[in-house]
C-alpha cells in the first residue's frame, strides 16, 4: 500500500536529484543544471521605495512573480525601469526568455504588451477563479 506523507526538501533532495537527472537525459540528451536563483530588486526615489520586482531564474528562463509600483508613481517609468533591470539581470545569467502571469482583464496587460511581451496562453478559472494570461518575451 502506498502511503503519502508530508516531507521537507532536505528529506527528498537526493531522490529528486537522482531521478530528475535521469529524466534530463531522456529529454535533453545529457544531464543539465537547472541553476535556480531567486531575485528581488527595488526602485527607490529620494530614499523611499517606489516599486519592487521579484521572481526567479532557472535554466535560461526568468519568471517574474511580482511587480509592484506605488500607485502615485504608476505611469512615470518605475515599472519600465524595473523590467529593464530584470532583462539585464537575465541576460547576465544567460537567460533567453522572461515570462509572467497576470489577470486577463487587468490594466497591466497594456504595459506588458508595450514592453514587447506576447500572449502565450489563457489560464481559465485560475487564482480566485479569474482568467489569467501567460506572457513571455525572448531576450
Amino acid at each position: 500500500m502506498i502511503k503519502i506523507t508530508k516531507a521537507s526538501y532536505r528529506q527528498i533532495k537526493d531522490f529528486n536529484l537522482k531521478e530528475w537527472h535521469g529524466v534530463d537525459i531522456e529529454h535533453y540528451g545529457k544531464e543539465v543544471e537547472w541553476n535556480d536563483k531567486k531575485f528581488i530588486f527595488k526602485a527607490e526615489e529620494e530614499g523611499q521605495t517606489v516599486g519592487t520586482i521579484s521572481g526567479r531564474y532557472a535554466s535560461g528562463v526568468v519568471y517574474i512573480s511580482e511587480i509592484i509600483v506605488a500607485k502615485s508613481k504608476r505611469g512615470k517609468g518605475v515599472g519600465s525601469a524595473l523590467m529593464k533591470k530584470i532583462e539585464e539581470f537575465g541576460k547576465k545569467l544567460g537567460a533567453h526568455k522572461i515570462w509572467l502571469i497576470t489577470g486577463k482583464d487587468w490594466s497591466e496587460n497594456k504595459f506588458y504588451r508595450k514592453l514587447g511581451f506576447k500572449k502565450g496562453a489563457i489560464l481559465p478559472r485560475h487564482n480566485f477563479e479569474k482568467e489569467y494570461i501567460i506572457y513571455s518575451k525572448f531576450i
